[in-house]
């Protein structure tokens, strides 16, 4: 790809790098835009680019029960830009609901290889985009969940082409919008 808003790295980067390659690159949707085909059945992803050292990525969100579940990126740090839309970032807290917040397009954050974090389209909105650059480019993540038997969080690594979605009980949600568990009363992931 000769067109980048960015020059490819010689290295790994850092947070406040890829901040700016996603935030560049969802400035450009020449470049993600003809690749991704939303869809309310599940999230779409593409590959903007990748090479040893960055992998970028734009992902459609296009229904409220898109959801990655709670996980992390193994050994790659992470950032990511709304181009469209609203996303909702969380974060665990034991003990208590979880924290979070609505990401609107123009905004982002960023997070190192130790963050683990959900996120989902902000519920009543419309498509949502995200870009999300990773260095190294991510390989593996790990996802979250509260076992039905023992009601420990488990950490249950998958390769980095399986499509994140909620694995078992997650919790309740920090905006308070979505279901609890069946015949359960209302608690979060650190009860």
């Amino acid at each position: 790809m000769d067109d980048l808003p960015f020059q490819p790295p010689t290295g790994p980067i850092g947070a406040d790098e890829l901040a700016d390659v996603a935030r560049r690159v969802a400035e450009r949707p020449d470049l993600w835009e003809p690749t991704l085909d939303p869809t309310r059945e599940r999230r779409t992803y593409s590959e903007v680019y990748t090479d040893e050292n960055l992998g970028v990525w734009a992902i459609a969100w296009a229904a409220d029960d898109h959801d990655t579940g709670y996980h992390d990126h193994d050994r790659s740090h992470g950032a990511v830009h709304v181009a469209r839309g609203c996303i909702r970032h969380e974060h665990l807290q034991l003990g208590a609901r979880p924290v979070g917040e609505a990401v609107p397009a123009g905004q982002g954050f960023r997070f190192d290889n130790t963050a683990i974090h959900r996120m989902r389209r902000e519920p009543g909105h419309d498509l949502t985009v995200t870009i999300h650059a990773y260095s190294p480019p991510l390989e593996e993540t790990g996802q979250y969940a509260q076992d039905d038997h023992d009601r420990l969080l488990h950490r249950v690594p998958s390769p980095s082409s399986e499509q994140l979605r909620p694995q078992g009980f997650q919790g309740d949600p920090s905006d308070g919008i979505g279901a609890t568990r069946p015949g359960s009363r209302r608690t979060s992931v650190g009860d």
